[in-house]
């Protein structure tokens, strides 16, 4: 047991601790002015007196000492490694609860239904993820689509549209395999599965119809119509005579479609070759896959475009081609 003395000598020493310490806690809780938020990028490594100098050089602490002081004391120096969003009015608790805690910047990413890799890889290479032309290139690279089992030879159709979030840490190959796995999640749903095996069509022939009906349905409510007059030309050897397709497989096209592309030869020209193309054209939302799983019951094998965003529909090549002469008629007075 403590003597008396050695009480008292315990007590005085405690509060002279919390005297000399209570001011570098108050000095840390303390914000600078200024709350436009700047970059500051700690590289995986660099020794903590190293980030607290650089930290005080940029003005975001008043203080190397206070930072190394709150870091070392509350969080034991720990600093995740990345690109964090401070701003001046963070407190040097702020800052040091930030990095020891990896709340690095996120960045985020969008694919839109009915975007193309060529449109992804764009959007990639704008959000600092990668080059468009570096993408592409992984996007088709046969070890990688071998390591995330995809059965065609791109990652067309298989980045599943949605808003994703990321930090300039992550790596890239990780970061589509996340979008991808997405995808075989809803794929591989019990009842997708069973209808799939109905249809005794395959993920990619899945994939690859939803990817046409993405892009020709204007209008949610006709996807599933349009998914009938496909099954019903693939049901009867019909060619599937889908504009979207002779469009993605000439590549860059920004030009409406001529009498010659449809006698392309390239392995979309669903005007050429029966059946569906060798993989999808596009990035399908799930609406579309619902569609072309599950098809509105009719007898029509043809449909064109009222200029508005809908469609006309026929059963006949009669009436088809009526209506074509109509519209285009139409479309021919507009423009």
């Amino acid at each position: 047991m403590l003597r008396t003395g050695g009480k008292r000598r315990l007590v005085v020493l405690t509060v002279l601790i919390l005297l000399i310490v209570q001011p570098f806690i108050w000095s840390c809780g303390q914000r600078n002015h200024g709350d436009t938020p700047s970059s500051f990028v700690v590289k995986k490594g660099t020794k903590i007196s190293t980030i607290a100098q650089h930290l005080e050089q940029e003005n975001l602490v008043s203080s190397r000492y206070l930072f190394l002081f709150g870091s070392l004391l509350f969080y034991r120096g720990r600093v995740v490694a990345g690109e964090y969003e401070l701003s001046k009015n963070m407190s040097v608790f702020d800052i040091a609860k930030k990095m020891a805690n990896g709340d690095r910047k996120v960045y985020t990413l969008r694919i839109v239904e009915g975007y193309t890799l060529y449109t992804i890889g764009d959007v990639i290479e704008k959000a600092g993820i990668m080059d468009s032309k570096a993408f592409l290139q992984l996007a088709s690279k046969q070890d990688f689509l071998k390591k995330l089992a995809i059965p065609a030879d791109s990652l067309e159709g298989f980045l599943a549209p949605d808003t994703y979030f990321f930090s300039k840490e992550t790596e890239v190959d990780e970061f589509l395999e996340k979008i991808v796995q997405r995808t075989f999640k809803f794929l591989e749903k019990e009842d997708i599965k069973q209808r799939m095996q109905e249809l005794r069509m395959s993920m990619l022939q899945v994939l690859s119809l939803a990817s046409i009906i993405e892009k020709e349905a204007k209008l949610e409510e006709e996807k599933k119509l349009i998914s009938a007059v496909f099954h019903n030309r693939l049901r009867l050897g019909m060619t599937l005579d889908a504009d979207p397709t002779v469009i993605y497989g000439l590549g860059s096209f920004n030009r409406d479609l001529k009498k010659a592309d449809l006698s392309s030869d390239t392995p979309y020209n669903t005007y050429k070759l029966k059946g569906l193309p060798k993989g999808p054209i596009c990035s399908p939302s799930r609406s579309s896959i619902i569609a072309a799983l599950y098809p509105q019951q009719s007898d029509v094998l043809y449909f064109v475009s009222r200029n508005d965003g809908s469609h006309v529909f026929s059963k006949t090549i009669e009436q088809h081609n009526h209506f074509v002469l109509i519209y285009q008629k139409n479309k021919s007075r507009k423009q």
